[in-house]
C-alpha cells in the first residue's frame, strides 16, 4: 500500500468541485483508492464525491489518501502529481462569495416612514431590485410510494436507474448549453452526485435487499447524506446540503411525475404560486429555492430574489450573483410577512426587502442604482482597458488557462494576454503522444481568439509524478526535485521538438512566445535555443509555413535561475517568475505540509529580498518580467508587487477586474517608497503592518477633483443630497463604503444640523472608511429644505469627509476655512453660478490653499 499525506489546501475545503476532480484522477486506476481525514478520523472511497464531501474535510486539515492494488506505483505517481498541482488550483475559477455589502445595521432617516415595513435579512446578490412579489409556497418532496405501483424490486430498480439515465442526460445537455460559466459548473458539481457511486448503491442496496420504494430509498439515503453534511463545522459544507436534496427531488419528478395540487400524493406536486402571478417584472418569493428551479424561472421578468434560509455559499446564491439578481434571505417569520402582489424593493446591499416603498424610498433607491451602475461603468471600462496606476504606470494583466475551453472566460474578464498556457493536458491520458498537427491545432485556436494579444506557451512541464506509457521517466522518491521539465529535454529531443514546431507553425496566426519551466542554469536555456532552432530549420525544409523567430523566455522557479538572472539574460528573452514554487524551493518549505503553514508566506523578508534581486537583475538585464502563481492574484500584495517594478501579472481570470480596479487607485511612487520602509523589516509580522497601513490609505490625492462636483442634482431632500455626495466619494475612490460615511455624516447632523444659511449646507463625517480627507460639492435643480419647516431654502451642499485615523484639528481647518469663505458673497456666488466643475474646482482650491 501507498500512503500520501497531505494538508488540505483550498479554503473551502473539500466541496463537491475538488472531490469530483480527485474522483477522476482515482478513475483511471484499478487500485483502491481511500480517502482519510486524519483530523476528525473519517474516511471515504476517493471515487465518490458524496462520501469525500462528507468527510468534513477543511483547510489545512491533514489528510491521507492511501492506494492499494496492482497498479498502486503508477496511481501513486499520478495522484502524487494531482495533490501537489491540481487540486490547490480546484477553486482558481470558483465565483467568490465576498462583494461590497453594507455592514451596519444603521439606516438613514428615509427609512423611518418610507416603507409599509423593512425587514432585515441577509444579503445573498448585491444590487437593488424592486417588482411586484411572486410568492412560491410549495417545496419539492420526494414521494414515498412504489414507483411501480406494486412491490416489485426489479421494476423499481429500473425505474430508478432509468430516472438515473435521464437526469444525467438532461444535466449533461444543462452544462452544455449554459452560457454562464458558473450556472455550467454548478450543473457539472450535480452530473457528479446522481452519478456518483456512495449515493446509487445505497439506493440500489435498499431497493434491492430491502425491498423498499425507490421515492422511500432516495429519500433515506439524501437523508443520511444531508445529516453528515450539516453537521459539519464549515458553512460552505453544509450549504451542499441543498444541492443533494435537489438532485433527491429530480429523480423522484423522473420516477413520479408531476401531479396537480390536491392529487392522493400532494408531496409530489409542482411549485404553486400564492395569489395572483404578476404579469411584468417580478420578485420571487420563496422559503427554499434549488439551483435548478432558479434555472427555470424566466429570468427576463425576475428583478430579485426573497428566500428562507439560504447561507452566502449555497449554489442557489453563487447562481443569483453570477446572474446579477439582487437577493436577500429573510427569517422564517419575516419571510411569512410578505403577500402576494405586493410591492417589494429588494436590497442585495443591506440585506433589505422593503414592502411597499413611497415616493422618498424609491428616489432614494433610485440614487442607489445610479451608483451602482456607474460603479458597474467603471469595471467595465477597466476590463477593457490597459491596467494602469493613478501616476500612469502600465502593467500587463493576463490570465493562467489549462486549454482552448477556458479562452472566453479569459477575455470576458479583460485579459490583456495569456501570461501561461499550460499545456500538459494535451501530453496526459493517452497512451501515444498529441501528434505536431494535433498540438498546432490548440496552439493555433488559442492565438486566433488572443487576435495579437500575447500568449505564452510553457513547454511541457512533466516528471515521475505524471507518468506517461510514452516517456520512460525514472521512479523517484521526489518527483518535483527531481528528472522533470526542461530536465529531461536533452534525452526527448523528438517529442519537444514536434512541441516546438506546433508553436512555430501556430506563431504565424498570432503573438505567441514560448516559456521554458524549471530553467536552473544557462545550458538548459541554450539547449531549448538549439532545440528551437533544429524545430524551424526542419519546417523550412519541409516548406511548412511557420514564424521566422519566437521569443523564448523561462520560469524562475528556483533559487538557482533567480540568482543568475544576469547570465540566463543573455539567452533569455523575458523572465517570468513562478511564485509558488519559488517560495517553496527558497524557504525549503513543502507548501503541503500543515505544520508548516505559518512559514510558508510569500511576506517574509528574505523572499522579498530576493524578488528585489530578481527585478534589479532583470531591469540591468533589459529583459521583461512576470509573475504568476498566487501572489498576483492577491490585490493585498499589489503595492509591493508594483514597487518591485514587474511588468506583468498573470492569474486566474475571475481575478482581473479587482486587480485591475485596485492598481488604478495606487500610486507607482507611493508603492516603491512602501517597498523601501519594507526592505528593512526583519520579520513577516512587520510586513504585513506596513502593508495593511499602506493599503489602508489608499493613493494620494487632493482635497477634491473633477468627480467630487455634481451641478443639476435632482435631489430634493437632506437625506438625498448627504447620500449623492457620499457616492460621488465612494465612486472617486476616496472611501470604501459611502454608507459607513452616510452613517457617520447623520449621526453629526443629528447632534446639530450643518445649515449654515445663506443658502449652503456644510455636512461632515470622521469614519474608518474614508481613505483620504476630501470635499465634495453638490448643487441641486431647486433649492431644498435642509432641516425643520423654519429653515432656509439650501442651494448648495459642500460635504467634508476625514478619515478616523487622522490626527489634530484637520477636519476643523477644513471646516472653519470654508464656512468662513462662505460668508464671502463673491465666494457664494461664483459657486452658485458656475456653468461647470472645473469653476467649481478653482474656486474650492483657492479657498482651502488660504492661509
Amino acid at each position: 500500500m501507498i500512503a500520501i499525506d497531505f494538508a488540505f489546501p483550498l479554503a473551502n475545503g473539500l466541496h463537491a468541485r475538488p472531490a469530483s476532480l480527485m474522483q477522476e484522477a482515482c478513475l483511471p486506476f484499478a487500485s483502491v483508492c481511500r480517502f482519510r481525514n486524519l483530523r476528525n478520523g473519517r474516511h471515504a472511497d476517493a471515487r465518490s464525491v458524496l462520501e469525500l464531501v462528507a468527510s468534513d474535510t477543511a483547510a489545512h486539515d491533514a489528510c491521507r489518501l492511501e492506494i492499494s492494488g496492482a497498479d498502486e506505483k503508477k496511481a501513486g505517481r499520478a495522484l502524487r502529481a494531482f495533490l501537489r498541482q491540481d487540486l490547490p488550483r480546484a477553486d482558481d475559477d470558483l465565483p467568490t462569495p465576498a462583494f461590497a455589502t453594507v455592514q451596519t445595521a444603521w439606516l438613514p432617516p428615509v427609512f423611518q416612514h418610507g416603507a409599509v415595513s423593512v425587514l432585515p435579512g441577509r444579503a445573498l446578490a448585491p444590487g437593488i431590485g424592486s417588482a411586484r412579489a411572486l410568492v412560491l409556497q410549495k417545496t419539492r418532496m420526494v414521494a414515498l410510494g412504489f414507483a411501480s405501483g406494486k412491490k416489485d424490486a426489479k421494476k423499481e430498480l429500473r425505474l430508478f436507474q432509468d430516472a438515473c439515465r435521464e437526469v444525467e442526460a438532461e444535466l449533461r445537455s444543462q452544462a452544455a448549453a449554459a452560457k454562464n460559466a458558473t450556472a455550467a459548473a454548478i450543473m457539472k458539481a450535480h452530473l457528479a452526485i446522481v452519478s456518483d457511486p456512495g449515493f446509487r448503491e445505497r439506493i440500489i442496496g435498499l431497493i434491492s435487499r430491502n425491498k423498499m420504494p425507490a421515492g422511500a430509498a432516495i429519500a433515506k439515503t439524501t437523508l443520511v447524506f444531508c445529516g453528515i453534511l450539516r453537521r459539519s463545522a464549515s458553512a460552505y459544507l453544509r450549504e451542499r446540503a441543498g444541492d443533494l436534496e435537489d438532485i433527491a427531488a429530480r429523480l423522484g419528478e423522473k420516477l413520479y411525475g408531476h401531479l396537480a395540487p390536491g392529487s392522493p400524493h400532494p408531496e409530489r406536486g409542482p411549485r404553486v404560486h400564492k395569489g395572483q402571478r404578476p404579469h411584468g417584472p417580478q420578485v420571487v418569493v420563496a422559503a427554499s429555492l434549488t439551483p435548478s428551479e432558479l434555472l427555470a424561472l424566466d429570468r427576463r421578468r425576475l428583478r430579485g430574489l426573497v428566500l428562507g434560509d439560504v447561507g452566502l455559499t449555497s449554489h442557489t446564491a453563487i447562481l443569483a450573483r453570477a446572474f446579477a439578481i439582487p437577493t436577500v434571505a429573510l427569517p422564517a417569520p419575516a419571510i411569512k410577512e410578505v403577500s402576494a402582489g405586493e410591492e417589494l424593493t429588494v436590497d442585495g446591499q443591506r440585506g433589505l426587502v422593503c414592502r411597499k416603498p413611497g415616493p422618498a424610498l424609491k428616489r432614494y433607491y433610485r440614487l442607489e442604482r445610479m451608483k451602482l451602475r456607474l460603479q458597474a461603468g467603471q469595471l467595465a471600462a477597466l476590463r477593457g482597458r490597459p491596467a494602469q496606476t493613478a501616476d500612469g504606470l502600465r502593467i500587463e494583466i493576463a490570465a493562467n488557462i489549462g486549454g482552448s475551453k477556458e479562452l472566453a472566460g479569459v477575455w470576458r474578464h479583460g485579459a490583456e494576454a495569456i501570461g501561461l498556457f499550460r499545456t500538459e493536458t494535451l501530453f496526459l491520458e493517452r497512451e501515444t503522444a498529441p501528434p505536431e498537427d494535433e498540438q498546432f491545432a490548440a496552439y493555433h485556436q488559442v492565438a486566433i481568439s488572443a487576435k495579437g494579444r500575447p500568449v505564452i506557451i510553457r513547454t511541457l512541464d512533466i516528471g515521475g509524478d505524471k507518468p506517461l506509457p510514452y516517456l520512460s521517466l525514472p521512479q523517484e522518491e521526489n518527483p518535483f526535485l527531481g528528472y522533470r521539465a526542461v530536465r529531461f529535454y536533452a534525452e526527448q529531443p523528438e517529442l519537444v521538438k514536434s512541441q516546438l514546431r506546433a508553436i512555430l507553425r501556430a506563431a504565424r496566426h498570432g503573438n505567441l512566445k514560448i516559456m521554458v519551466p524549471m530553467v536552473s542554469g544557462l545550458q538548459e536555456v541554450r539547449l531549448v535555443r538549439r532545440l528551437l532552432t533544429e524545430a524551424a530549420d526542419e519546417l523550412r525544409l519541409r516548406k511548412i509555413p511557420h514564424a521566422p523567430r519566437l521569443e523564448l523566455g523561462i520560469m524562475v522557479e528556483t533559487p538557482a535561475a533567480a540568482l543568475s538572472l544576469d547570465h540566463l539574460g543573455k539567452e533569455a528573452d523575458f523572465f517570468s517568475i513562478g511564485s509558488n514554487d519559488l517560495l517553496q524551493y527558497f524557504l525549503a518549505v513543502d507548501r503541503g505540509n500543515a505544520r508548516l503553514n505559518a512559514l510558508y508566506d510569500p511576506l517574509h523578508p528574505a523572499f522579498l529580498r530576493l524578488l528585489f534581486q530578481v527585478a534589479g537583475q532583470a531591469r540591468k538585464a533589459k529583459r521583461w518580467l512576470g509573475i504568476c502563481g498566487e501572489m498576483a492574484a492577491n490585490p493585498e500584495y499589489l503595492p509591493l508587487i508594483i514597487g518591485l517594478g514587474f511588468d506583468e501579472l498573470s492569474m486566474a481570470a475571475p481575478a482581473i477586474p479587482l486587480i485591475k480596479e485596485r492598481i488604478a487607485k495606487l500610486d507607482g511612487e507611493a508603492c516603491r517608497a512602501l517597498l523601501r520602509r519594507v526592505m528593512h523589516c526583519t520579520e513577516a509580522a512587520e510586513v504585513a503592518a506596513l502593508l495593511k497601513e499602506f493599503n489602508g490609505r489608499g493613493r494620494a490625492a487632493g482635497v477634491i477633483g473633477a468627480g467630487l462636483v455634481r451641478l443639476g442634482s435632482a435631489s430634493r431632500t437632506a437625506a438625498e443630497a448627504i447620500k449623492e455626495l457620499c457616492d460621488l466619494m465612494e465612486l472617486d475612490g476616496r472611501v470604501d463604503n459611502a454608507s459607513a460615511l452616510e452613517e457617520a455624516v447623520w449621526k453629526r447632523e443629528e447632534t446639530f444640523a450643518t445649515d449654515l444659511g445663506l443658502g449652503f449646507a456644510l455636512p461632515h463625517g470622521k469614519a474608518a472608511t474614508v481613505r483620504t480627507s476630501s470635499v465634495a460639492f453638490l448643487r441641486p435643480r431647486q433649492p431644498m429644505r435642509w432641516g425643520g419647516k423654519s429653515s432656509a431654502p439650501v442651494r448648495a451642499v459642500l460635504l467634508i469627509a476625514i478619515p478616523a485615523t487622522t490626527k489634530g484639528e484637520e477636519h476643523l481647518k477644513l471646516i472653519a476655512r470654508l464656512s468662513r469663505r462662505l460668508m464671502h458673497e463673491d465666494f457664494r456666488e461664483t459657486l452658485l453660478a458656475a456653468k461647470d466643475a472645473k469653476t467649481v474646482l478653482a474656486a474650492i482650491r483657492t479657498c482651502l490653499a488660504a492661509k
